[in-house]
């Protein structure tokens, strides 16, 4: 699809904004930008500050691969007034980062989302419907979406297009949560971030979303999701870390997320614009690096296939 590029994101190859820098099991970030573009793909996401190096590292890193810097997914504590200058001082450094980093003229998106940290919400990520006790509470929703404003803006100011990415264990993530987030957005200002995987854990349907606000999709996060293991983590009372753990996001093609028609909508739709893969996954002992590259070699093979 012309209109459409392709990108990967480090938390596919195990690391997520907070990560263990010890872990023999990760790759380091000159392999990992190998592999994406031996597999195929058109740029990348930041992942954490820093860990493709410094502005000027990263930005050679890149340019040496053909790689774009596509976006940073920003967790910040929307809903806690108290943090909100802090989460806003934060964001700044990695806009700095982003833009004097990137290696062309792609500007990266900036990906914003509430974080995914109160122990409530962790706890019965994938079950808040049944946990009203872990709601949001009222008079922090004003909270939230002025917050959310803020960051758009500032985002804004500075070149960036923001965009709201839901996510399982925040306060944005069932099927009305999303919506009241949604409705009570300035479009103009925060666009979304359209997760598949994300979607289905909160007990919205993807498709539904890209249908209802299709005029705000302006970034797509690409996963398939095994239904039937993440009912089972539901059920075992598991929550986010061992959804990660249990390989709940699966390769592309083996879940039942139904990204066929998802793509399928997609192109009729004529959306333009990035998508990313992910699989948020934990490493285990046999993610080998010889291993992980044949892994989102299939990934994007299997996007290839249907035109992507």
């Amino acid at each position: 699809m012309g209109g459409i590029k392709v990108a990967a994101a480090p938390v596919s190859w195990g690391v997520f904004e907070q990560t263990d820098e010890d872990n023999p099991l990760r790759l380091g970030p000159e392999v990992m930008l190998d592999q994406m573009a031996a597999a195929g793909y058109d740029g990348t996401e930041l992942g954490p500050p820093g860990f493709f190096g410094s502005a000027p590292v990263m930005k050679e890193r890149l340019a040496e691969r053909g790689l774009s810097m596509v976006g940073s997914f920003m967790p910040m504590r929307f809903s806690r007034a108290e943090h909100i200058e802090e989460d806003l001082t934060w964001m700044g450094s990695v806009l700095d980062l982003l833009e004097a980093g990137r290696p062309d003229d792609v500007m990266p998106k900036a990906i914003l989302a509430d974080a995914s940290l109160e122990p409530e919400r962790m706890r019965w990520a994938g079950q808040i419907a049944s946990h009203p006790e872990a709601a949001l509470p009222e008079a922090r929703f004003g909270t939230l979406i002025d917050s959310i404003h803020r960051a758009g803006e500032l985002a804004r100011a500075r070149g960036f297009d923001p965009v709201l990415h839901f996510h399982a264990g925040s306060y944005c993530e069932t099927a009305s949560e999303i919506e009241r987030v949604f409705e009570a957005l300035d479009a103009s200002i925060v666009g979304m971030c359209l997760d598949t995987g994300h979607a289905l854990f909160g007990g919205a349907d993807p498709l539904r979303l890209l249908e209802d606000y299709f005029e705000s999709v302006r970034l797509i996060h690409l996963k398939d999701c095994d239904r039937d293991l993440l009912a089972e983590v539901c059920r075992s009372g598991g929550g986010m870390s061992e959804a990660w753990d249990r390989g709940v996001f699966c390769e592309l093609g083996l879940g039942t997320a139904g990204l066929d028609p998802f793509l399928e909508a997609l192109e009729a739709k004529g959306y333009e614009g990035w998508m990313t893969v992910e699989q948020d996954r934990f490493l285990k002992p046999r993610d080998t690096a010889e291993a992980l590259l044949e892994l989102h070699t299939r990934n994007r093979q299997w996007l290839a296939a249907r035109g992507f």
